[in-house]
C-alpha cells in the first residue's frame, strides 16, 4: 500500500514539474568545500548530501560551510550537527541561500498605450531591489540492511522573495552496498516528493533527481564518480567526478569536474580537534556567471571531551 502511494505521488510530482538551468535547488547547491572541491561527489556526510555515508561517521561533530558563489551574487550558508545515538546516527543540518541586490523592475514600464515595451518607457526611479532567502531544515538517519545501508532524509524548506513566501519539503532516500573491499557502489533518489506552496495560491514541483555512483577509498587515494538524471524527458545528465589524496597526514589536495563546473580543486587540513577545507569552482564555459569558492570547518567534540576531561579538576 506505502509503495502504490509513493507511486502516485511520484506521478502527481513530474506532471506539474520544471526545470530551470541557474535555479540550483538549495540542498544540491549547499555542499561543503571538501564534496564539491571533489566535483560535487558525495564523500562525506557534513552537508548532508548522501545520507547512506552517516555509515562511516565515527564521532559527534558540528559542521559550518559558507559558499560564495557566482563571485558574490548569492551565499549559501550551512550549520550542521552530528549526533551518535545509541544505534543509529542522527544529522541535523540548517542551510541557507541568499541573493541581494535583485532589480524589481514590476513598476519601472510605463506604457504609452501601445502594449509594447519600450526603452524610452523606462521610469528608473521606480526600480528597487529586493531579496531572496531560502532556509531549509535537513534531517536525516539510516538503517541497516544485513551488509546493505538504507538512508533516509527530510527537508523542509522556507522561501521568501520580496513580498512573497512559500514553504515546501522533500524527501531523499538512498542506498549504499559493498561488493568488494574499499569500494562501495550507491544509488539515490532526492527529492521523492518535492512540493512548494506560495502565499498566492501556487504550488510549485519538480521531478526526482535520480543518481548512481561507484567511491573508491584507499589509504592515500580516494575517486569515484556519480551519474544521473530527473525523471523527465529531455532531462539533462548530471555527473560528477572527483579525486583526493592524502599528501600526509594532515594534508589532502583535490580536484573534479561536474555538469555545472568545467573544473574543480581545493585543499583539506586535518588537525586533532579541527578540520579545515577550500574550495575553488570554476563554471562551464557556457555560464555567464563567475567562479565560487567555499570554506569549510568541522569540529570533532568527542576530541574536545577528552581534552575538558583532562583539565577537570
Amino acid at each position: 500500500m506505502a509503495s502504490k502511494l509513493l507511486t502516485i505521488l511520484i506521478i502527481i510530482d513530474l506532471g506539474f514539474s520544471y526545470d530551470a538551468r541557474y535555479g540550483g535547488e538549495l540542498y544540491q547547491d549547499g555542499k561543503n568545500a571538501r564534496n564539491e572541491s571533489m566535483g560535487g561527489l558525495s564523500v562525506s556526510y557534513e552537508d548532508g548530501s548522501n545520507p547512506v555515508f552517516l555509515k562511516n561517521t565515527k564521532s559527534p561533530s558540528i559542521h559550518f560551510s559558507h559558499k560564495n558563489k557566482f563571485g558574490g551574487i548569492a551565499q549559501v550558508t550551512i550549520l550542521s550537527y552530528l549526533h551518535m545515538g545509541k544505534k543509529y546516527p542522527l544529522y541535523l543540518g540548517l542551510k541557507n541561500r541568499s541573493v541581494d541586490d535583485i532589480p524589481d523592475t514590476r513598476q519601472a514600464w510605463i506604457d504609452n498605450g501601445n502594449s509594447i515595451p519600450e526603452s524610452g518607457e523606462i521610469n528608473y526611479i521606480n526600480i528597487h531591489e529586493i531579496v531572496q532567502q531560502e532556509i531549509g531544515i535537513q534531517l536525516s538517519t539510516i538503517r541497516s540492511l544485513g551488509l546493505n545501508t538504507l538512508g533516509f532524509t527530510i527537508k523542509p524548506i522556507i522561501t521568501t522573495l520580496a513580498e512573497f513566501k512559500s514553504f515546501g519539503i522533500s524527501t531523499d532516500i538512498a542506498v549504499m552496498v559493498e561488493p568488494l573491499d574499499k569500494v562501495d557502489l550507491t544509488f539515490r533518489i532526492e527529492d521523492v516528493m518535492w512540493l512548494k506552496y506560495w502565499n498566492f495560491g501556487t504550488i510549485e514541483t519538480i521531478p526526482p533527481l535520480c543518481i548512481s555512483g561507484m567511491h573508491y577509498q584507499g589509504s592515500r587515494l580516494r575517486m569515484g564518480v556519480e551519474a544521473g538524471s530527473q525523471i523527465k524527458s529531455n532531462s539533462r545528465l548530471n555527473y560528477h567526478m572527483g579525486i583526493e589524496y592524502k599528501l600526509q597526514e594532515q594534508l589532502f589536495f583535490r580536484m573534479g569536474t561536474s555538469h555545472s563546473n568545467q573544473f574543480t580543486a581545493g585543499f583539506g587540513i586535518h588537525l586533532t580537534h579541527i578540520n579545515f577545507s577550500y574550495a575553488y569552482l570554476h563554471p562551464d564555459n557556457y555560464s555567464p556567471f563567475e567562479e565560487s569558492f567555499i570554506i569549510s570547518v568541522a569540529i570533532n567534540l568527542d576530541n574536545l571531551n577528552r581534552i575538558k576531561d583532562k583539565i577537570t579538576p
